[in-house]
């Protein structure tokens, strides 16, 4: 493949930040926001449970969506029909959610935002190994990683912004609608630039066509055979343990604000999306950093690392009760997530086969689900229950998050055993 221009490799990273921006404003400002009103006696268990099973759905739509987007042959290519499809539904899911009157109306609004994004993502992941050569795919995940950490602090600041004082005092109960409406934008936008700039090119992926029929590869959708490749089943290890860690950390840090720091709930909210802003600007650099020193001296290393000083964010995170040293922590923490987003995406785009890159993209998607899926239930079996049984408003938190350290770590040590030359 011939090299491609930074600006080529910009313009296929946008769409994550479509993707980020959407999760960080819907999950958790928004998914606390409707909890707190629909189950305000088990706002935990709740959001823990809603977050579980929307995240079954996605596990299951986007290694099927992968196999249809490798065979398919449309004027559009493989990738863009399934792009705009994905984006239109989100739309639609992430105003559902925002109207949700009843619990059951929020669980079909996750449901289909799960759904929705899934169809995109796999898709879209697969531009990467489609169109980007081998040598770039460092830098191209360090620009997706850029991306991914803009997203999670603009989102922050916005979701922060609507669903704060300032934006109850002004949009009062259609702040919740402001909400869905600002990443309903960003995927227009986003979209149409990736439709005009970043599609494949005729010819461009032709040899790499998968070559099973759909029949065929439907029903080995979600297999991988782990022993012919071992390096793919230490990375979804790492990748399960990692992102789970992460997930437990985020999914309740509104609600570990409220609960045991004693802030409003519109506080928390904007001291929330202060936080964001005030990491994102390092996670860039060392997003950046990241890439840089995955292709020069392989990704194991790298990965390691980021495991590593994620654990001494979270320890840390368990000691610490004021403002600046819970930012402190989670500075720490988002150092460590930033390295691992580069370092993590690029390695995997080197061992997933080109001709099924969607397919096995969308099987490792299966590793970022199990592990949100994992910490979500977690959450929610054990912060409200074993608040309530101890009487006390943080020891479930701090379980979970304890869990949430020792994850990090563990997640460290699976890598150990991958080639040198990963």
């Amino acid at each position: 493949m011939k090299k491609i221009s930074y600006l080529r490799m910009f313009v296929i990273s946008l769409l994550g930040f479509a993707l980020t921006f959407s999760s960080n404003i819907q999950d958790p400002p928004l998914m606390t926001f409707k909890v707190r009103q629909l189950a305000p006696d088990l706002p935990n268990t709740t959001l823990g449970i809603l977050g579980f099973i929307g995240l079954l759905v996605a596990m299951a739509v986007q290694p099927i969506i992968g196999v249809f987007s490798d065979r398919a042959k449309t004027k559009l290519g493989r990738r863009l029909p399934y792009i705009i499809g994905g984006a239109v539904l989100i739309a639609a899911s992430l105003f559902l959610l925002a109207a949700a009157p009843t619990l059951w109306v929020l669980l079909l609004g996750v449901i289909m935002i799960q759904f929705s994004s899934n169809i995109l993502q796999g898709p879209w992941q697969a531009l990467i190994p489609d169109l980007v050569p081998e040598g770039q795919r460092g830098k191209a995940s360090s620009l997706k990683a850029v991306m991914d950490i803009l997203a999670l602090v603009v989102g922050g600041l916005v979701a922060g912004m609507i669903l704060g004082e300032n934006g109850i005092a002004r949009w009062g109960d259609n702040a919740v609608y402001v909400a869905a409406a600002a990443p309903t934008a960003v995927f227009f936008l986003f979209v149409v630039i990736t439709a005009i700039w970043a599609r494949e090119k005729e010819g461009e992926t032709s040899e790499a066509v998968a070559s099973r029929s759909i029949g065929e590869a439907l029903k080995n959708a979600f297999y991988v055979n782990f022993r012919e490749r071992p390096v793919f089943g230490w990375w979804f290890a790492n990748r399960i343990l990692f992102w789970g860690a992460f997930i437990a950390i985020n999914s309740f840090l509104i609600n570990y604000l409220i609960d045991v720091i004693d802030m409003t709930e519109a506080e928390a909210q904007g001291f929330y999306g202060m936080l964001k802003v005030i990491l994102g600007g390092a996670l860039i650099l060392l997003a950046l950093v990241s890439g840089w020193l995955s292709d020069r001296f392989g990704r194991k290393p790298v990965v390691l690392i980021s495991g590593l000083v994620a654990f001494a964010g979270a320890f840390l995170l368990l000691f610490v009760r004021d403002r600046t040293m819970i930012t402190v922590a989670g500075a720490i923490v988002g150092m460590g997530v930033g390295t691992f987003l580069t370092a993590s995406w690029a390695l995997a785009t080197d061992i997933v086969p080109r001709e099924e890159a969607a397919r096995y993209l969308g099987i490792a998607n299966i590793a970022t689900c199990i592990g949100s899926g994992m910490a979500r239930l977690l959450g929610g079996v054990l912060i409200d229950p074993i608040n309530r049984a101890l009487g006390s408003s943080s020891s479930g938190y701090l379980l979970l998050y304890g869990l949430a350290a020792l994850f990090f770590l563990v997640s460290a040590l699976v890598v150990i055993p991958l080639p040198k030359n990963q």
